[in-house]
């Protein structure tokens, strides 16, 4: 780890380089061998570990030796939060692209400026034609206004709604569970109908005939551009697709399939297809999809669905984690689905993050041509920061809110009030939005 952060050159993205500090503090110190370094620098400077939870600064001294760190204690700390502090962007490498400066990334202001009015209309925040000024204040005005019109609807509506109760003495909100309707008749007899003249496919032959008539095998091929040297390279790819979806080693599938070898798969893989190859064959198959007549029935396409599975993977693996809510080792694939019954995009996450975090990246990064408007999520999704960004950038982020019931919306104005679902407001909201 020493010979890492001599090679590349790290920078603080904000004006707390605490950890850069600390970090320069254990270098300093890196060709010791004993088992205490003073918690001081060369100029007499106390280190700071304000970084540091309660924990790892208990860890980190030792109550007979005052005035010292315990070395390799201290280290282990600095390393951690290095690492945290690059993926979340707080630490930078200069001439990286991964972790680079994203400070420096943002448009100056002046491109901004000129691109901001055509920007507000596209996402649904402005008028076409309306060129008053868009600021601070304006969005709060249309944000109180959208409140407006949504709290007097849903209070005109209380009465005849079946579902929500709001108890009259605590003002407590509470949901009835709906219960699933049976099936009709007529749905039990489509369902048979399509089942009967609906033939038995292989796994294996659906992966082919998609690759004959999307060709999204033509996203892959080696490094340098040039055609691929395989013998039969659509079934190649057809295959290694195939071993690679369904888990399976290499080894294995080539002693269940005939005239091909586990190293020749292996070789497809590694030197042949890469995480952005595979994301445009996904983007082909998902935009062939979206064209055939039966993708109608289930939704539009503005509407998607973001969760999360577990996946099992091996333990030295960098993403690797034990997840507290299913108890084992793995990672997450976090998944955003089509209402047109298809995945258009997946992250794999390590286990233990906030998986809100990666709504609107998924979004971003979804180049196909179904590109969905609104975000249905779990407890997962519920996130302020995310709530803001997705409203700015034209997204309805509709997670389910956890514990919901404790939660007070803001009132419009001091004025205001509701016949029947007054309970569910407390104090006007500051202009915090407003100021900044």
């Amino acid at each position: 780890m020493f010979d890492l952060t001599d090679v590349i050159e790290l920078k603080a993205t904000s004006e707390d380089a605490s950890v850069l500090d600390a970090l320069a503090h254990a270098k300093a110190h890196r060709t010791l061998t004993r088992d205490y370094i003073p918690d001081r620098d060369d100029q007499g400077r106390p280190v700071s570990i304000s970084f540091a939870t309660q924990n790892w600064q208990k860890v980190i001294r030792d109550r007979r030796r005052p005035g010292y760190f315990v070395r390799r204690h201290f280290e282990a700390m600095v390393f951690c939060y290095l690492a945290d502090e690059l993926r979340t962007g707080d630490v930078a490498v200069l001439g990286s692209e991964e972790y680079a400066d994203w400070s420096e990334q943002l448009l100056p202001w002046e491109t901004v400026k000129e691109k901001l009015p055509e920007y507000l209309v596209e996402v649904g925040l402005r008028e076409a034609g309306d060129t008053t000024p868009f600021d601070g204040r304006a969005l709060v005005a249309q944000l109180r206004r959208r409140l407006t019109l949504a709290a007097a609807k849903a209070d005109g509506e209380y009465p005849e709604n079946d579902e929500l109760f709001i108890d009259p003495d605590s003002g407590a909100p509470k949901l009835k569970p709906r219960r699933a309707e049976k099936p009709r008749k007529s749905a039990e007899r489509l369902e048979q109908a399509i089942k009967e003249r609906m033939p038995e496919r292989p796994l294996l032959g659906i992966v082919a005939r998609t690759a004959y008539w999307i060709e999204w095998w033509h996203r892959f091929g080696p490094a340098s551009g040039n055609d691929p040297k395989l013998k039969d390279t659509v079934g190649r790819y057809v295959i290694t697709t195939f071993v690679k979806g369904t888990n399976l080693t290499f080894a294995e599938a080539a002693r269940h399939i005939a005239g091909v070898t586990g190293h020749e798969l292996s070789i497809a893989a590694r030197r042949h297809a890469t995480t952005a190859k595979l994301n445009e064959a996904i983007t082909d198959v998902v935009n062939a999809h979206a064209q055939l007549d039966m993708s109608r029935a289930w939704g539009s396409g503005t509407t998607a669905a973001a969760d999360g599975t577990h996946m099992d993977t091996y333990l030295d693996n960098l993403l690797a984690e034990t997840s507290v809510r299913y108890g084992a080792v793995g990672g997450i694939a976090y998944h955003h689905v089509s209402d047109l019954y298809i995945a258009l995009f997946t992250h794999f996450v390590p286990c233990g993050v906030w998986e809100a975090v990666y709504i609107i990246e998924g979004l971003l990064k979804n180049i196909s041509e179904v590109q969905p408007t609104t975000v249905h999520a779990d407890t997962q999704g519920q996130s302020y920061p995310v709530f803001s960004l997705a409203y700015l950038l034209g997204i309805d982020l509709m997670p389910r809110i956890r514990n919901w019931k404790d939660l007070l919306f803001f009132r419009p104005s001091r004025t205001t009030g509701y016949e029947h679902i007054d309970a569910l407001f407390g104090e006007v909201g500051r202009n915090v939005i407003e100021r900044r």
